[in-house]
């Protein structure tokens, strides 16, 4: 997903560049990161931890395609459609 997505059972990462005239940047494109994390006082997950993972994977390519789209990225930042949660 992007240039790389990292997900945790607390946290995800999406990474992806940016080429667009609605953002200022080089030929190579912006590096966005968009993140989501779980903020209360640190502790072990409960639950699933795989579906943990997914869903935070999940809602973090969300933001970014939805990001991407607002920026009008090429190729939307090479971020598929729905989000890939096989690991690499």
């Amino acid at each position: 997903m992007g240039d790389k997505a990292v997900a945790a059972a607390d946290m995800a990462y999406v990474y992806f560049t940016c080429r667009s005239d609605k953002v200022l940047s080089s030929p190579e494109g912006a590096h966005i990161v968009i993140g989501v994390e779980h903020w209360a006082m640190p502790r072990e997950p409960e639950g699933n931890i795989k579906a943990l993972k997914n869903a935070y994977a999940t809602v973090a390519h969300s933001f970014s395609l939805a990001m991407a789209k607002e920026l009008r990225c090429d190729k939307n930042g090479g971020l598929p459609p729905k989000p890939v949660l096989v690991p690499a």
